[in-house]
């Protein structure tokens, strides 16, 4: 039953809960098209996990106050405190006055001043990878654009250069790890993470291989002293943070912002793939506007590559409309308060997913067409307020929404003024075109043939 209340909002119950385990089928089976449906129902939606019962908002006016209200919602529910046990105390997983003082020592990280450093960086790894492929070849999008990610992240956190045997490893575990995360988030009992399968293997490989990485490379920067480093870890140090606190933050960084905007990579050139004269426009504008000198390794773009990038970044931005990384997550209720007319108890969990919000039909027409001119000026100043939450609102906004768009903007220009992506001839079974909700939302492997430009 739907009921409207004294604020204008809908709250209502989700039907076909299953006896004992609630709507879990539908959420973990099939998860989007559920999520697609609630909104249907109301802007704040009564589901059952299982025993418990969970508030799944369902509209931007109420996903907006939770996130900006720090007195009465703060991190917590079901998935943040599985995530919390691989992530420790890093800015993602930390409670709300923890996370401020966090965000205030890194935030320096992510200024304008230090996105133009990181840009040389981008380019030259984006190029780098573009460099590396041949004529004719099928390559698995996904795969490339975790290599392409990881190493530009991690060498900005870093500041190696690109032979760093640090870079390689940890580009070649993140993957598994990843991936491994997002299996044990899913999973019903912990026992069974234990278990001594293949994919539990890999995944303890993965987890040694980044820790033994991240803490060598806190080791050799405390060794070599911050001097005037810009870098992640240099900013640390000054900062005073301990070995265990810069841990945590390395892996909260790596983990927030390799699969996300390595997942965003890989759809926006699936979606390229599909629209032949989109790509050859995004390539047009790239040639147009990055640097192509002699030495093109060496040009750098400029700060204000992502205006002039223009197609390019709103190739990025519907990519995220329609599949956003950060796809679920959620929040607990810290005190008494009233949502949508509903009176909530102290750990209340409350579940917030930007692809319901981004799905709305009433807030984007043909929510399942991938339409770039949505993000035209004229249209994007007709969009409700709230209406495009990729990254969060709030005091939690992600700390490196900028730095995520600058550098797949940037990889999407370089890769598509070099290539042109085609899929495989024939039809392709459908379940390879199915999206993957886990920890992010993975493209199925996904096989695109290469032809030079």
């Amino acid at each position: 039953m739907t009921t409207t209340t004294s604020t204008g909002f809908t709250a209502a119950r989700a039907p076909g809960a299953h006896p004992l385990i609630g709507h879990v089928p539908a959420l973990f089976r099939d998860p989007l098209p559920f999520l697609r449906s609630l909104a249907g129902h109301g802007d704040l939606v009564e589901i059952r996990l299982g025993p418990q019962r969970a508030m799944m908002v369902c509209s931007p006016g109420l996903f907006h106050q939770v996130l900006t209200d720090t007195r009465h919602f703060d991190k917590g529910g079901p998935l943040f405190d599985k995530l919390r046990w691989f992530l420790g105390d890093g800015l993602g997983s930390t409670p709300h006055e923890v996370h401020r003082r966090q965000r205030r020592q890194l935030q320096p990280a992510f200024r304008p001043d230090a996105l133009s450093r990181y840009l040389e960086v981008m380019s030259e790894e984006a190029r780098s990878a573009a460099s590396g492929w041949q004529d004719g070849a099928v390559i698995e999008v996904e795969q490339h654009a975790y290599q392409l990610i990881a190493r530009i992240i991690t060498r900005t956190m870093f500041s190696v250069d690109g032979s760093s045997a640090a870079v390689a490893e940890i580009a070649a575990a993140y993957p598994e790890f990843h991936q491994g995360i997002g299996r044990h988030m899913r999973s019903p009992s912990r026992w069974l993470d234990r278990l001594p399968t293949p994919a539990n293997r890999r995944f303890r490989q993965a987890c040694s291989t980044v820790s033994r990485e991240v803490d060598a490379a806190i080791e050799d920067r405390r060794r070599e002293g911050t001097g005037t480093g810009h870098d992640l870890l240099a900013l640390m140090i000054r900062e005073g943070l301990s070995d265990r606190e810069m841990r945590d933050q390395v892996v909260t960084m790596l983990t927030g912002g390799i699969g996300t905007s390595a997942s965003a990579l890989g759809w926006a050139l699936f979606f390229l793939s599909r629209d032949p004269s989109l790509a050859d426009a995004v390539a047009r504008e790239a040639r147009a506007v990055l640097p192509a000198g002699a030495d093109p390794d060496r040009d750098v773009p400029d700060r204000d590559v992502l205006t002039r990038l223009d197609l390019a970044r709103r190739v990025v931005t519907e990519t995220l409309r329609y599949y956003p990384s950060a796809w679920f997550y959620s929040r607990t209720v810290t005190s008494p308060v009233e949502l949508a007319g509903r009176a909530l108890r102290p750990g209340t969990a409350i579940l917030l997913s930007p692809y319901l919000i981004h799905h709305r039909p009433d807030l984007y027409p043909e929510p399942e067409r991938f339409d770039v001119d949505r993000w035209s000026p004229a249209r994007r100043a007709e969009l409700s307020h709230g209406a495009y939450v990729p990254f969060g609102a709030g005091a939690r906004k992600c700390i490196g929404d900028v730095y995520a768009l600058t550098e797949i903007t940037l990889a999407v220009a370089v890769i598509a003024s070099c290539w042109r992506l085609e899929p495989l001839p024939g039809p392709v079974p459908r379940h390879l075109l199915e999206p993957r909700p886990w920890t992010v939302i993975h493209p199925a492997p996904l096989h695109l043939r290469l032809h030079r430009r």
